[in-house]
Formats: C-alpha cells, structure tokens, sequence
C-alpha cells in the first residue's frame, strides 16, 4: 500500500484513487471545513480536491427555516431534554453535506437501496470505504505491542522472572487489597474510571500473553487486536457491511444511509435510570436500556469487554445511543450526503475531544496534556503500542474503583461485587430497576443526592478487586488483580519504575518517597530481599506510588502523566481523521460552548433524563 505523508500521520492515497469522492465524505478535501484551525490556514479560498468547489461552496450550510415543524422534531430528539431546544437547532444548523448521495457511483447508490429489506441484500454490494474502519484501509503495519524504553534500559532494570520474584509480587499484590485504610476519594467524577476502561477497550487487546510464562516475552510478538487509534471500533466493529448484526436498518421513508446502532431491552424489575429533579417519582421502568443481546444472553457489541461490569456496559449503552442521536439529528437537518458515514465521523471526532480535552486532564494534568500536543510527532512508519503504557501506566484505572457505588434513586449504594453480578448469564438482560443513573457519574448539572467520586490514585485497591472470580477467596491467581497485574509486567519484561524514569528524563522516586505512608504490610515487602523492590520497583506500582507522593493521588505523577499523555497524542497525530490532524470544534449541544464533555456525550444520548 502506498502512503501520503504530507500530515505525518497514516493515510491512504491507493483508497483515495480508488474512490475519488472519498476525501469529501471523511472532510479531508482541504481544511475540513468544520471550524478554522486555531493557528490560521494559509489554504482558505483555494478550491479543493474533492467533488466540491471552493471555500466560499462549503463555508456554510444553506439557511434552512426554522418552522414549527423543525422545532417540533428538534423537541423529540435526545438531547433537547438535557440542553434546550435552541442548542439542537443549533446543531442542526451547523450540519453540511459534503457528498450528495446522487454524487456516488451508481452501483454505491443501488446497493444502498437493496440494504433497506425487508429482506437486506448483501451479496455483490458495493459500499464506501467510509464504512469501514479507517486503519483497515489506511494502515499498513501489522498492529503490535512494542516497548517505550531501549532494551538496555529494560535488561539492566528488569526482575528476573523465576519462582522467587513471582511469589514476591504475589504477597505485594495481596497487601495492595488488604491495606485496611479507609477509602481516600479523589474530585474526580467516578465515570472517568469507567471512560478509562471503554477507551483501554478502544485502543488494546492483548489475548495471547501468559502470567504464568516461564520466561520473559517479547512484547513485540504479541499482537494487538484493536486498532492503536480512537476510532470507535468497540462499537461500531467492521461497520454495517460486515458486521450487519449490530445495526438497525433504516427506518421507512428514510435515507438508505441511516444506519442506527441497535440497543437491547431490560427485564421488568420496576424504575430504575435518571430520576432528575424529582428523585425516585422521576424514575421510568425502562425497556431498552441495556446493550443487544442473543438468546444465551451473550452482548451483541464490537468488543464484548464492555459488558464485562454493569457500568462499563451502560456506558457502551450510551455510546449506542450517542450515535442514534446524532443520525436523529442529521435526519432532522434532511442531510443529503450518507447519513451513516457523517454520523460516525461526528461521534468519533466529539469522541476524540472529550479524550483530549476533558478525560486526560483530569487524569494527567493539563501541563502534561499541553506538553505533549506542544511535542508529541506521529513518529516512524511503523507504531506498536507500548506495554511500559498498555500493562503499567494505564492500569490506573485499577486504583480509581470504589468499593460501592451510588447507582441510582432505588439502588443507593451497591457493592462492587453487585455490579459485577448483574452482568452474569441469570441478570442479564438488565433489569430495569438497575439500569444506572450517570447523573451520579458525571458532573451533568443535574443533582443527585449522592456523587460517586473516584478513589484516589495510589497503591491501595478496592477490596471487591481481591475477588473477582467471585468466589469469596483470594488464592486463585487470576482473583487477585493487583497480582496479576504485577506479573503481566514481570513476563513482558518491563523496566522498573526508576530507570524508565531516567531514561525519560524524569526526576526518580527515592526510597523513603516510595515508602511515605504506606502501611507495614506494603512496606515490609518492600523491604524483602535486601529491599529488592526498592531498587527495581515495579513499573506499575512505582507509577501508582508517584501519583499518591507527587499529585496527592488527584492525577498521574510526572512519569506515569508523560507517559499517559504522549501515547494518546501519539495515537491522534498518527491518524489522518483524528482532530489532530483535521481542522474541528465541537458542534453537538453542549453546556460550555467552548469544549464538549463525557458529560454532554451522555447528555446529547438522553441517558441522563428520565
């Protein structure tokens, strides 16, 4: 496959060629035209290289009337509820079309047609490659795990794996659960800790390593299942052409094009979800808040760790419904272009910026956030994902669950241990009294009379995290998280935590930092074997002890924020869509014109609404 390096970023000239009107549909004709990049572009007024004209033909959508009907159809959509009628009209008003769909080719526009059933006909259907996700045709490295740190950096630093070392991490883990001390809330909102684990899901999946290798595994061996860029494929998997089973034909009367995701049903259990200003009188009996599932009870999703707990999976359900929405939206504009193509662009790219600019900094600072867009390239040709980030850094998330959780007016507060078991085969689907209220979850404006903050970051993990096997035993291995996750980096070989800091230009923990209040069964040990694990201290550990020494336990230390940060902004300059690389800014109802949220995101998908 050849490439254009013009952005730096992977892109996809033999696409391109082949489909012409390509470029229009993904906004890549110029400067995007969403919004004027912050620093200028020198490009404005030149025509451009896709089925359009000039700036002044797409600078902006044709003036529609707003007529009672509009108004009316705009009061129906899911956000007007949560944002007001004017700011969807507002949006509405911002959609353009770039690609008519008469522009496509004959043989796009009919298969189209055949897809709307009632019977859909696939065989011999031509789609856009817009469907599709956007590495799948713009990639052209195999998607792999890789190491940050240089290989003298990780030999030199790294345990040896044997029977010794194994055990040694084995107790540390076991006293990382068993630390006794009260639960030490951090000011952010718990539904970050959740954001964490469906963004991990977006980017990583590593199914072939082993805790229990005899010896240390190349981690660029192992391959990466997900695609290294925040494109959604947890969610929207292959796209309606291939993986047809997660979406909802088009409805009669609509575009051919506006495929929506599908969503599940709940068991009737009674109210549950957003009570809003009237508590639990506010609180419907809901009968599609849940995921798709089969008959077995197995979630129909693109990635099914996303149903692995009751609040990841309702996220993943708001996720489905963010993207309803936002064809609702482009349906009531009367979008002539592909409604599905828009909308995914749309998602992914609000997506994308609520990342950036609402989940990294509350996680890594906005110093850290601001120094790695000021630094970060898209790199070499070829991209693995580091496991220095994947397997240490980014297992901060671990740290940040709570013991229980407020989930909504009829389920006040509810062991960890619940919110795992109502995803098991004999609760599922959903019942309807569980599904969550994210009002509780994200600062939305909406009060609830207890807020779910995460748990600071540092070294003491949730109890309900000792067991997830459930079995009310810590012995099994694969029980003990924090174990587990100390062994993944013991056989992937990872770098302690104070070279990787020296190699990355970073000032070092000492030991009395790394002991600092820590309690006698971490500390002692941390002291066996001549304090072993004071000198080579685990790089996830010694990233979760930075955080609680250096930041109080609000966010990521200096090491573990650096490293956060530069692979997200890494991921978003190596894709051409990204809004790195695209000129965006928002334009979905939002509550602060200047930026977009998760906050909003569940907002525009009516999820925190009775």
């Amino acid at each position: 496959m050849t490439r254009e390096d013009t952005t730096g970023a992977e892109a996809a000239a033999d696409a391109f060629r082949a489909q012409p009107f390509l470029r229009a549909q993904l906004h890549l004709d110029g400067d995007g035209a969403d919004a004027p990049r912050p620093d200028g572009d020198g490009d404005r007024g030149r025509a451009r290289p896709g089925l359009h004209g000039g700036d002044a033909e797409i600078a902006a959508p044709k003036t529609r009337r707003i007529d009672k009907a509009l108004r009316k159809e705009a009061e129906a959509l899911p956000p007007a509820p949560r944002f007001g009628v004017d700011a969807v009209l507002e949006s509405i008003a911002a959609v353009r079309p770039r690609v008519d769909q008469d522009e496509l080719p004959v043989d796009v526009r009919e298969s189209l047609v055949h897809l709307r059933g009632p019977v859909a006909r696939f065989h011999g259907a031509k789609f856009s490659l817009g469907y599709f996700p956007f590495p799948s045709f713009a990639s052209d490295c195999a998607d792999r795990f890789g190491y940050l740190t240089k290989p003298a950096t990780r030999s030199a630093s790294r345990l040896p794996v044997n029977a010794a070392n194994r055990a040694l991490l084995e107790e540390l883990g076991r006293a990382m659960g068993d630390t006794g001390a009260p639960a030490d809330d951090s000011v952010t909102p718990s539904g970050y800790t959740y954001v964490g684990q469906f963004v991990d899901h977006d980017i990583t999946l590593d199914v072939s390593s082993a805790i229990d290798a005899p010896a240390i595994v190349d981690a660029t061996t192992i391959n990466n299942m997900r695609s290294p860029v925040l494109d959604l494929d947890s969610v929207y998997g292959k796209g309606p052409a291939l993986d047809a089973f997660l979406y909802e034909p088009p409805r009669p009367g609509e575009s051919p094009t506006a495929f929506r995701l599908m969503v599940g049903t709940n068991l009737p259990f009674g109210p549950g979800g957003a009570g809003g200003a009237a508590g639990d009188a506010g609180m419907l009996e809901h009968t599609d808040f849940d995921v798709p599932r089969t008959a077995a009870k197995t979630a129909i999703i693109g990635d099914p760790r996303n149903n692995e707990n009751l609040i990841v999976s309702q996220l993943h359900h708001a996720m489905l419904r963010f993207h309803n929405a936002v064809v609702d939206t482009l349906i009531a504009a009367s979008f002539s272009g592909d409604v599905f193509i828009e909308a995914k662009r749309l998602v992914t790219l609000h997506y994308q910026w609520a990342v950036l600019h609402d989940f990294l900094p509350r996680i890594c600072g906005q110093a850290a956030v601001d120094a790695a867009v000021a630094s970060v390239t898209p790199g070499g040709k070829t991209f693995r994902m580091p496991v220095e980030f994947s397997v240490a850094a980014y297992r901060f998330g671990h740290s940040m669950v709570r013991n229980d959780y407020w989930l909504n007016f009829a389920l006040r507060t509810k062991p960890m241990s619940d919110v795992f078991a109502f995803i098991s085969p004999d609760r599922t689907p959903v019942f309807s009294n569980w599904v969550v209220d994210f009002n509780a979850f994200f600062e939305t404006g909406i009060p609830v009379p207890v807020f779910n903050r995460a748990r600071k970051i540092d070294t003491a993990l949730a109890p309900a995290l000792e067991d997830l096997d459930g079995d009310g035993t810590t012995s099994a291995m694969m029980g003990v998280l924090a174990a587990r996750n100390l062994l993944r980096g013991l056989v992937l070989g990872l770098p302690s935590g104070q070279a990787t800091a020296a190699e990355l230009g970073v000032p070092v923990l000492t030991p009395a930092e790394l002991t600092s209040g820590l309690g006698a069964a971490e500390t002692a040990v941390l002291n066996k074997d001549g304090g072993l694990l004071l000198s080579k201290t685990p790089l996830w550990y010694y990233l979760l002890r930075e955080a609680a020494v250096k930041a109080g336990g609000e966010t990521l230390g200096p090491l573990g924020a650096k490293i956060v940060a530069e692979t997200f902004v890494r991921l978003l300059r190596r894709d051409a869509l990204s809004i790195l690389n695209v000129a965006f800014a928002p334009s979905l109802p939002r509550s602060n014109p200047a930026t977009f949220t998760f906050a909003d995101l569940v907002g525009v998908a009516g999820v925190t609404q009775p």
